[in-house]
């Protein structure tokens, strides 16, 4: 293939990943509007210490749904999207293995419940929040076979039909003077039809017309899937851990403190581009390393100037837009947000280099990376939040995703090829150029939202071509057709 065919395949291969993301980005977007208004609802609606015991309790479940999952979407995308095995055929093994793991999962959540001595609420939200865990891990892997299909208008109804039913059920929670665990419950019944979404929207009977379970082949995806599962079950560690920390060393008004605030965290973002990325970068990694790389380095750009915008905007207006989604009460919420907002472009670049070390084969790699990740955090969060609580369990993080991205910057370099141009590096100018305007503005007592600092992030990325107008053409092109 000359090297002009290979431009153009990339292009047409951007612009199709473009319109996925935008798909993806478009819905997220939607269902993240309409959380900015049920969830500050349901901040004023309950205190503090209430809210804090649901996210312990999804915590807690959350752990153990993140066995069931076992990693196991990134095969299901990689088989259909390479053709290795029929669509009916990976589904049902995937479903198969997934339930198998759901039920080790609720004996395990029954030992934590006794060793834990949960109360009559705390049985009621841990096992509410486990079966919202148990239809997310069988929704999982349909949408994941959609995505290997390109079929991302579906993956955006089946989560469509969640949020809208969950804002739904929550409202009438909230009118209806319910209680909290009546939350948890319209939650799960949301889950619940998601999943019967998926199934009808996804599948049909001539998917599953010809299948019988193959050992040999179920032994193959868990062995496949056991390091990214691995990574899956840590990443959710890493966000969970200061919940549990502070859960069990300040209470539930602190947990109910950092909840608060992460419950605005705008992760998405990167999610929906490195889900529509993800079959392009299986195809890449097979045929083409050197296409992986170059387009590693666009998405990777693109993801890093977007969280450094968000991270400004985060830490200069944390006061205000902390006080307008959550309410007075939360006013101690403000360092925690504003310290979740510096993590951000950490946490966009590593969850794109993160994924393509999957797509490369390299996923024990990853499983490794998370799990010194994890225990820098909770050593961390050991040493700081018994003096600070919440902002101390927060500062674990920043610290955790900063060394996870450095490692896997590494990595990528490493087995992919150089994740960064003299572009990144004008883009890394231009990020430094606006912190140090951010930081000035603070300085001066200026309030104005970080609007300073994004003008001049824009301008020296502009002036420095670090951002050219073909990139923009390309996004526009790719968002628009």
């Amino acid at each position: 293939m000359s090297t002009v065919e290979t431009k153009a395949t990339l292009h047409d291969a951007a612009l199709g990943v473009g319109r996925n993301a935008a798909i993806l980005g478009g819905v997220t977007l939607l269902c993240k509007a309409g959380s900015f208004v049920v969830v500050p609802f349901i901040l004023r609606a309950f205190p503090r210490e209430a809210y804090g015991a649901y996210s312990a309790a999804f915590a807690y479940a959350g752990l153990l749904g993140m066995v069931a999952y076992f990693g196991m979407n990134p095969i299901v995308i990689r088989d259909i999207a390479r053709g290795d095995r029929p669509k009916g055929t990976v589904l049902f093994h995937c479903t198969a293995l997934r339930l198998g793991l759901l039920g080790i999962s609720a004996l395990v959540l029954f030992g934590v419940g006794l060793y834990s001595h949960f109360s009559r609420q705390m049985w009621a939200l841990g096992w509410l929040a486990f079966a919202v865990m148990g239809f997310d891990a069988l929704t999982g892997a349909l949408k994941a076979s959609m995505q290997a299909q390109g079929r991302f208008g579906l993956m955006a109804a089946v989560e469509t039909v969640r949020k809208s039913g969950q804002w739904g059920l929550a409202f009438l929670v909230i009118f209806t003077g319910a209680g909290i665990t009546m939350l948890a419950a319209a939650t799960a019944a949301a889950a619940a039809a998601a999943t019967a979404a998926a199934v009808l929207l996804g599948t049909s009977k001539d998917d599953f017309s010809d299948v019988r379970f193959a050992p040999g082949y179920a032994m193959r995806m868990l062995k496949l899937s056991a390091p990214m599962g691995l990574s899956a079950a840590l990443v959710l560690a890493l966000d969970r851990v200061d919940i549990l920390v502070l859960e069990r060393l300040k209470g539930p008004a602190e947990v109910g403190i950092y909840a608060a605030a992460t419950a605005f965290k705008p992760d998405f973002v990167a999610q929906c581009v490195v889900w529509a990325m993800l079959p392009l970068a299986f195809k890449l990694a097979k045929d083409d390393r050197e296409g992986l790389a170059q387009a590693l380095r666009t998405a990777g750009r693109y993801l890093l100037i977007c969280g450094a915008a968000i991270a400004i905007v985060c830490v200069c207006g944390g006061g205000i837009l902390v006080e307008i989604l959550a309410g007075a009460k939360y006013a101690a919420s403000v360092p925690v947000f504003r310290i979740m907002g510096l993590s951000l472009p950490f946490i966009f670049v590593s969850f794109l280099y993160l994924h393509a070390l999957t797509a490369v084969d390299k996923q024990a790699y990853a499983a490794a990376i998370f799990a010194a990740g994890l225990a820098v955090n909770v050593a961390v969060d050991l040493a700081l939040v018994p003096s600070m609580g919440a902002p101390g369990a927060i500062l674990g993080t920043l610290v955790t995703e900063v060394l996870i991205a450095g490692a896997a910057l590494l990595l990528v370099w490493r087995f992919v090829g150089c994740p960064f141009t003299s572009s990144e590096t004008k883009t890394g100018l231009a990020i430094a150029a606006a912190a140090a305007t951010a930081g000035a503005m603070q300085a001066l007592g200026i309030n104005d939202l970080g609007a300073a600092a994004l003008a001049v992030l824009g301008a020296v990325l502009f002036l420095s071509k670090a951002l050219k107008r073909s990139d923009l053409e390309v996004i526009r092109l790719a968002f628009s057709k």
